[in-house]
């Protein structure tokens, strides 16, 4: 059973206003070249204390966002098998790193979306030398970025958590093939 985006989203609202400040299962860890401006961004943002149940509250809400948008975003195109959604809680200005591997020849769109609290993330798309060969930073929480790529490769998506309110923010993405 499919549990309706308005039911998650009034859920989700209320779990938030009960979480209590500060977790640090939530918080940034060590490792990163962003450690200092996260740590920064998610001592000015309310912290949500979420049990493994609330977390996966707001996976779920975060796929069913992506779900809603993806027929207006990926006409044309049909999610690519051998590939499984990316769902990442994330802190304000926090990274996170998604490895995907895309066969030349073929065309992909990668979707991104992020919970009711996130109204900005960014996705950019980097080839195996590390250089960006696809972006999408427009100001909003659903991120689309289109690639061809010439040959099989290893790819990373890197998510971009840009605004998030009460943290952690839920980032989903999905790879979608021309087709």
């Amino acid at each position: 059973m499919r549990t309706s985006p308005l039911l998650l989203l009034v859920a989700s609202t209320s779990l938030l206003a009960l979480a209590a400040c500060g977790s640090e299962a939530d918080r940034p860890d060590s490792e990163g070249s962003n450690t200092l401006s996260v740590a920064a961004a998610a001592a000015t943002t309310p912290q949500a204390t979420l049990s493994a149940e609330e977390r996966e509250t707001f996976r779920q809400l975060a796929r069913s966002y992506m779900d809603d948008a993806a027929p207006d975003l990926t006409e044309g195109f049909r999610a690519a098998s051998g590939f499984e959604d990316e769902v990442v809680a994330l802190q304000p200005t926090q990274t996170h790193n998604w490895r995907v591997r895309l066969d030349g020849g073929q065309t992909y769109r990668i979707l991104g979306a992020c919970d009711n609290e996130c109204t900005n993330m960014d996705f950019h798309l980097l080839d195996a030398s590390g250089a960006v060969v696809a972006s999408d930073t427009l100001e909003d929480s659903f991120p689309v970025v289109d690639v061809s790529p010439a040959a099989d490769g290893e790819y990373t998506v890197r998510f971009t958590m840009v605004t998030c309110t009460v943290a952690p923010c839920f980032a989903a993405g999905r790879v979608y093939q021309a087709g």
